[in-house]
C-alpha cells in the first residue's frame, strides 16, 4: 500500500517526479536536499527529451508518459516547452542502412519516417550537406530549459500538492525508518533515494557491485547566433544510436558500433546531441568514458567536438562558448532497488533522466500500492 509519510533524498528531477507521484497518491511526502536548490545533473542537462533510443514496449510507454506530463505541468506553471523533434542525418552507407532497418522494424508503433537529403535541408537546413544520404525524422522528441523548469517544479508541488522541502540539508546516513541530516533523526513510512551525488557515500557497496554507476556528459553552450535564428528540431549523431535499446539488435548496429569505435579518436563523439532552448541557446551533449580536464579558452575550439560540431552542421557559428559536465547515478536493471525494508534507491537506467523521471516514479509509486 501506498505509504502515509514519505521522504525523498534528492531534488534532482528523479526525486521531483517521485515526490509527484506519491503526493498524487495521498502520500505525505517531504524532500531533502543539500544544495539551497535544485542544482547537479538534473539542473545542468540540456533539456532534452529524447525518445528515439527507448525500446519499444515498456520504456518507451514510460518516456511517452514522462513527456505528457512535463508538456502538461510546463502548460499549468507556463514554463516554455517546445515540441521539436529529432533528425538524425546520415552521411555513410552503414549510417543509412541502420536507419532503413529501424523504420522498418518499428512499422506504425513510432512517429518517424525516412527523408532524401532534399527532404532531410527542407526539415533543417543547418544540416551538413556534404555527403549527406538522407536522415531518419522522429517527431516525439521536446525540448525544455531545466534551470527554469527545475526551479519552478518545487514551487508547483509544494502549492498544488503540499510537498514540503527541507533545503540545506545534507543526509549522511539511513536506517528506516530514519534518516539523519545536520544532527537530526527524521522519521517516515517509506525512504526513497534519489540523489546522485549522495548515493556513492551512503551505499558503496551498490558501486562496487555494479548494480549502479555513475553516467558523465559532456554539455557545452555555443557561441550567441544571430538574432532570431532557431534550429527548428534536435540534431542526433547517428553512430551513437547503435548502443541504444531501440537499435543495438538490429543487423547494422554491430558493425556500425565497430566502425564508430575505430574512428573515436579520430573523428570524436560519436552520439552528439545538438538543440536550442527557449533563450536560443545552442547546446550540445555527448557520453563521456572518463573524466577528462576541462577545456578552457582556445582549447575548445581544438577538441574532436569541435570537429564533429562542424561535420553535423552548418550553423552560423560552431565556437564551443562554454563547457561542463554532468554525472548521474544509474541503475544496471531494475529502477528501484532496496538495500533494506523500507528504503528505495531510485535511478533512471543509463540514458536521459529528464525523458524517464516521470513515468519512472509513477511505476515505482504504483508498485507501492
Amino acid at each position: 500500500m501506498i505509504p502515509s509519510t514519505a521522504i525523498v533524498v534528492g531534488a534532482g528531477i528523479v526525486g521531483l517526479a517521485l515526490a509527484k507521484a506519491l503526493a498524487e497518491r495521498g502520500c505525505r511526502v517531504v524532500v531533502f536536499e543539500r544544495h539551497e536548490r535544485a542544482v547537479g545533473a538534473s539542473l545542468r542537462s540540456p533539456g532534452a527529451l529524447w525518445l528515439l533510443g527507448e525500446a519499444n514496449g515498456r520504456l518507451l510507454e514510460l518516456a511517452r508518459r514522462s513527456r505528457r506530463a512535463w508538456q502538461e505541468f510546463c502548460e499549468a506553471a507556463d514554463v516554455w516547452y517546445e515540441s521539436s523533434g529529432c533528425l538524425v542525418p546520415a552521411y555513410s552507407d552503414d549510417e543509412m542502412a541502420l536507419l532503413q532497418e529501424f523504420c522498418a522494424a518499428s512499422g506504425q508503433q513510432r512517429d518517424c519516417q525516412l527523408l532524401n537529403p532534399a527532404q532531410t535541408r527542407e526539415r533543417c537546413a543547418q544540416v551538413q550537406p556534404r555527403g549527406l544520404r538522407g536522415a531518419l525524422w522522429s517527431g516525439e522528441e521536446a525540448v525544455l530549459d531545466p534551470r527554469v523548469a527545475l526551479r519552478q517544479l518545487p514551487l508547483w508541488l509544494a502549492d498544488r500538492l503540499d510537498v514540503e522541502f527541507r533545503w540545506k540539508h545534507a543526509v549522511t546516513r539511513v536506517a528506516h525508518p530514519y534518516v539523519w541530516s545536520g544532527g537530526r533523526r527524521h522519521a517516515a513510512d517509506a525512504i526513497y533515494l534519489a540523489g546522485g551525488a549522495d548515493l556513492p557515500a551512503l551505499y558503496p557497496q551498490l558501486f562496487a557491485e555494479g548494480r549502479l554507476s555513475l553516467l558523465r556528459r559532456q554539455v557545452v553552450r555555443l557561441a550567441a547566433q544571430p538574432d532570431g535564428f532557431r534550429l527548428g528540431c534536435q540534431l542526433h549523431g547517428v553512430a551513437g544510436l547503435a548502443a541504444w535499446p531501440a537499435f543495438a539488435a538490429l543487423p547494422a548496429a554491430q558493425r556500425l558500433a565497430e566502425r564508430a569505435q575505430a574512428d573515436s579518436a579520430e573523428c570524436g563523439p560519436d552520439d552528439l546531441l545538438l538543440l536550442q532552448n527557449g533563450s536560443g541557446e545552442i547546446l550540445a551533449s555527448h557520453a563521456l568514458s572518463a573524466a577528462p580536464a576541462a577545456a578552457t579558452g582556445d582549447s575548445l575550439q581544438a577538441t574532436p567536438l569541435f570537429d564533429a560540431l562542424r561535420r553535423l552542421t552548418l550553423l552560423p557559428d560552431c565556437r564551443i562558448a562554454q563547457s561542463w559536465q554532468t554525472v548521474h547515478a544509474c541503475s544496471a536493471g531494475d529502477f528501484a532497488i532496496q538495500p533494506e525494508a523500507g528504503v528505495s534507491i531510485v535511478a533512471a537506467p543509463a540514458g536521459p533522466g529528464l525523458s524517464l523521471a516521470f513515468g519512472l516514479a509513477e511505476e515505482v509509486a504504483a508498485a507501492s500500492a
